[in-house]
């Protein structure tokens, strides 16, 4: 009996030789990748390789205990998602400025001149400029999104199984398993390239108002401070009603789903606890309030100034209206992102509360290190005699 192998054949079939003739043998089933599988991944469309590529999803879980800090642990499970949505990001600050600078030729040159064609130019280049800043916007928030629920499952999948079963109170397990493990993922997801958007559209606008006609930007300029005051000096407050509404929820979750081993409790506790979740809920609500209606005061104050002081400048013949109408404009599409930005910091004090908690009870199952209060804590030494 012999066997030969035709050349490029190996991989199909095996001719061998018998006595009696010559018949096929199919080789036995290979654990690589097919063929066609590859060939299939090689010829893929290069507009669908760049989409995965740019659109990269959230991965496994590095392993190892949780970092001490937020922004580690943003970097540790996001750091490449964070690099394009930066770039999309980046890709929206030109963006910001082009519809001030149309609307303000508009009323100027094409209004003014009554000059159809310009206007129809003007218009025509207004609208392509809203279709690009909308599909830019669109994709960076849908990534945003994927990168959001990647990190949420990322952050349940740890706190599922394993040896957190009982390493934790029952209660804290399912708080952080349905509540506090989305809005961590949340925040994760636009802690970078939120306020960088936000922040990036402020001084862009702010720029551009100041080269057009300084006294009128400084009016608009001088009325965003107050704003920036007022959340400054509410936000310790409302950061200590979060860590005591998150410490409450857990332990009244705690009571209600104690096992039936130990002595039910008694009515009165989990009656007060929830008494205490809402008069923490009214403060910090009251609070967040006056701060949001005294932010708005101050923004209906921004465009009076301006009106007043473009105004003034207008009858004396030094600006022109179409100056005064790209401001109000822009001073609102700089209102936006400074509340953005404000409530983003509100926010971030917040969830580094929340994170701690939330790695907290993490280290105490795993023993992976001490909680962060510990760990910044240095021991005393003693004087010298």
């Amino acid at each position: 009996m012999g066997m030969e192998c035709k050349p490029g054949a190996e991989r199909h079939a095996v001719m061998v030789r018998h006595d009696s003739g010559v018949r096929r043998v199919s080789p036995p089933p290979t654990t690589g990748p097919q063929p066609q599988e590859s060939e299939r991944a090689i010829m893929a469309p290069p507009l669908m390789r760049l989409w995965r590529w740019a659109y990269l999803p959230v991965g496994e879980w590095p392993g190892g205990p949780m970092s001490p800090s937020l922004y580690g642990y943003v970097v540790e499970v996001s750091g490449r998602q964070q690099v394009r949505l930066g770039v999309l990001t980046l890709a929206l600050f030109p963006l910001s400025l082009a519809p001030l600078e149309l609307q303000r030729r508009i009323v100027n040159y094409a209004v003014a001149h009554s000059a159809v064609e310009l206007l129809l130019a003007f218009g025509a280049l207004y609208l392509a400029v809203l279709f690009v800043q909308g599909g830019l916007k669109y994709l960076r928030d849908v990534y945003l999104h994927k990168t959001a629920e990647g990190v949420t499952r990322l952050l349940r999948g740890k706190f599922v199984g394993g040896p957190l079963e009982s390493g934790i109170d029952r209660g804290t397990k399912q708080a952080i398993i349905s509540a506090e493990s989305e809005k961590v993922g949340g925040f994760v997801a636009e802690s970078i390239s939120l306020p960088m958007l936000q922040a990036g559209t402020v001084v862009s606008i702010a720029a551009y108002m100041l080269l057009i006609e300084p006294l009128i930007a400084m009016v608009a300029i001088v009325f965003l401070v107050p704003s920036v005051v007022a959340v400054g000096l509410a936000q310790p407050v409302l950061n200590q009603l979060s860590r005591s509404k998150i410490t409450i929820v857990r332990a009244l979750s705690d009571v209600v789903l104690r096992d039936g081993r130990h002595d039910p409790p008694p009515r009165t506790e989990p009656d007060a606890l929830v008494d205490r979740i809402y008069d923490l809920r009214l403060r910090f609500a009251r609070l967040k309030i006056a701060t949001k209606s005294f932010n708005q005061l101050i923004t209906g104050l921004g465009l009076l100034g301006i009106l007043m002081v473009g105004g003034w400048l207008a009858i004396q013949g030094r600006t022109e209206i179409g100056i005064i109408v790209a401001f109000m404009s822009g001073y609102e599409r700089m209102t936006g992102p400074v509340r953005d930005l404000l409530n983003f910091y509100r926010r971030l004090s917040m969830m580094r509360v929340q994170y701690r908690l939330v790695a907290d009870a993490f280290d105490k199952a795993t023993g992976s290190h001490p909680p962060a209060n510990k760990l910044l804590k240095k021991p005393r030494r003693s004087p010298r005699r």
